[in-house]
């Protein structure tokens, strides 16, 4: 007799309710040595400053061009030290900007408020949260921004991104723990270069790749942006050879979890440290840094191997993750480790390469950093209060020089999607980037895994079943990636673009079509509007502001007043009402590249 997955479902639902005495709890899945750092207050307070400098004047001097580079002469060098500039990313764009002759572009409110929301909390505002949260100067809206848990979760999903979170390929409870490790990160609770030295030697770093010199050249490219010369990755090597990718069965969760062991190298026949091979496990280019490991009473005899001893990582000692972590702090004492830290900031905020164009920036962003003792959050605090970030990026470009205007990026598939439901109220289920192959856990048959699935992101509907409605959606548009090989994407594209506007056909429903849920129609509409009302153009005029305040966050500019009117006048012609208008009015605003772009 077959069960149905339904059934199954909630007879493990009633097997988990009715033991008082089970002792699995899903928000305690997290095992690794992230838990192990992080433990004490935060490093800085927060409170940074160069949040609001007064911007100045570009010299009266004849800008540079395309033939006439940037030049800073003396008397541009005086001026830029005398403007009293404490931000680091304006100090070391002012002397090319404002000291050659480059004038920067204002921004309007609404547009950096919209750019900020996206960036730091993942999704667009609608114009009432963005007039509430966008005030009292930009210093204190990064700070209010950062304070909040969805910061947290934006900068977690980057890193699930940029590290290939996959429990497909690494131990459920690594990715846990890794994702523990970020969030104490962006709390400030850990080093910029702690952080890097506990992700060298974790297992969601070791484990996804197989070779000692593939894990050696992967932390080069990750925290170095370079791959490393061959001598390099030959001698970092060593230090990897005592990875070894296996299996641990998981007691709860009913499963074989893929996991990191240390495998037990440069050993002679007794167990001791050979000292002819020993050399085999030591780096030498940074200083003598030797990794060999013993065996004891934890080690286990591994059949793949032909039984050779290994030692699984959930059962390192603190000590032994610390002598583990090596290949990170060597790294980290490279000035190029914290130049890397500051370029993938400013990449996050403003979309291209400015520290290549304007070195001075990131030699002011090292030494900011430095002297906040590594809290990255004061990098992030830095790049988006500054001028470079606050810029406008609507109209023709002022000059030939990047710097010299605001970023334009497109969005990815979640801010996307959660911004169009979270504005029109329509309810979506998620994905959940620590758990890229949730129907693992559900195949796995376990109560334990069934409870994970609960407690995270991810939705059952009403049947039972796994709701991937959102994964489906985000994974044709690049987002919620799966990570076993490759990972997000941005595209636009004939089937990107059919995909989203069938999505908004959906949202706003403009045929009326009963099948179609579509938003809520007093979501469409200004209040005490009736969905029957007939058109006229002030009509439309009043639909057309109540959406573009929640649908796009910001108020509509006097002609596309205008326009709405026109469009009233002509919709009162054929007799229609104010629901008609107002969904196919929310179809065009949705569809539009302010929604796709920022």
């Amino acid at each position: 007799m077959t069960v149905s997955r339904p059934l199954l479902l909630s007879v493990l639902a009633l097997l988990a309710a009715c033991q008082p005495t089970y002792t699995f709890e899903p928000e305690q899945l997290a095992s690794g040595p992230g838990g192990m750092v992080g433990n004490g207050e935060p490093l800085t307070p927060g409170e940074f400053e160069g949040g609001d400098d007064v911007l100045p004047a570009p010299r009266a001097v004849p800008p540079p061009n395309e033939t006439r580079p940037p030049d800073c002469d003396a008397d541009c060098a005086a001026f830029c030290e005398g403007a009293g500039l404490k931000n680091p990313v304006n100090q070391g764009l002012c002397r090319s900007l404002w000291g050659v002759g480059l004038p920067s572009r204002p921004v309007r409110a609404a547009e950096a408020c919209r750019r900020l929301f996206v960036d730091m909390l993942g999704r667009m505002p609608d114009a009432d949260e963005a007039e509430a949260t966008c005030q009292g100067g930009w210093g204190d809206t990064v700070r209010r921004l950062m304070a909040r848990d969805e910061f947290l979760h934006v900068q977690q999903r980057r890193m699930a991104d940029r590290f290939l979170y996959s429990n497909e390929v690494t131990s459920l409870q690594s990715i846990y723990d890794m994702d523990r490790l970020v969030a104490r990160l962006y709390q400030g609770r850990v080093p910029y270069d702690q952080f890097a030295a506990v992700v060298s030697a974790h297992p969601v770093f070791t484990r996804r790749y197989a070779d000692p010199g593939d894990k050696a050249e992967a932390l080069f490219l990750r925290f170095l942006g370079r791959p490393p010369f061959e001598h390099e990755r030959a001698d970092m090597a060593r230090l990897y050879k005592l990875w070894h990718s296996g299996y641990y069965d998981h007691p709860q969760l009913g499963m074989r979890l893929p996991d990191a062991f240390v495998r037990f190298r440069c050993l002679n026949d007794e167990g001791g440290v050979d000292d002819v091979s020993r050399g085999g496990c030591a780096s030498v280019l940074w200083g003598y840094n030797e990794l060999v490991f013993t065996p004891d009473w934890r080690s286990a005899r591994d059949p793949s191997l032909n039984n050779a001893l290994t030692l699984w990582s959930g059962l390192l000692t603190p000590e032994e993750w610390a002598r583990l972590q090596i290949p990170g702090r060597i790294l980290a004492r490279e000035l190029a480790f914290w130049e890397r830290a500051v370029d993938d900031v400013l990449e996050q905020y403003l979309g291209y390469e400015l520290s290549a164009r304007v070195p001075e920036v990131r030699g002011a962003l090292v030494r900011w950093l430095l002297a906040h003792h590594g809290d990255i959050r004061s990098v992030h605090f830095a790049v988006a209060t500054s001028v470079a970030y606050l810029q406008s990026a609507e109209g023709e470009a002022p000059s030939t020089y990047r710097w010299s205007y605001g970023p334009l990026k497109q969005v990815d598939a979640e801010v996307w999607l959660d911004s169009l439901a979270r504005n029109t109220g329509y309810t979506l289920p998620a994905c959940d980037h620590r758990i890229s192959r949730p129907k693992a856990l559900l195949d796995a048959g376990s109560v334990a895994g069934y409870r994970v699935l609960q407690e995270s992101l991810w939705k059952f509907d009403g049947e039972g079943k796994l709701d991937e409605r959102y994964a489906q959606l985000a994974r044709t548009l690049g987002g919620c990636p799966e990570n076993v090989v490759g990972g997000r994407f941005r595209v636009v594209s004939i089937l990107t673009t059919a995909t989203q506007l069938a999505f908004v056909q959906e949202l706003c429903n403009p045929s009326l079509d009963p099948k179609v849920p579509g938003a809520a129609v007093e979501r469409l509409l200004p209040e005490a509007l009736s969905a029957r009302a007939a058109m006229t153009p002030e009509v439309g005029e009043r639909v057309a502001t109540h959406q573009y305040r929640v649908l796009l966050g910001r108020a509509p500019e006097a002609l596309e007043l205008t326009e709405a009117r026109e469009a009233a006048t002509e919709c009162a012609r054929e007799n229609c009402t104010a629901e008609e208008f107002g969904r196919a009015y929310c179809f065009a605003l949705l569809s539009s590249a302010e929604r796709l772009f920022y």
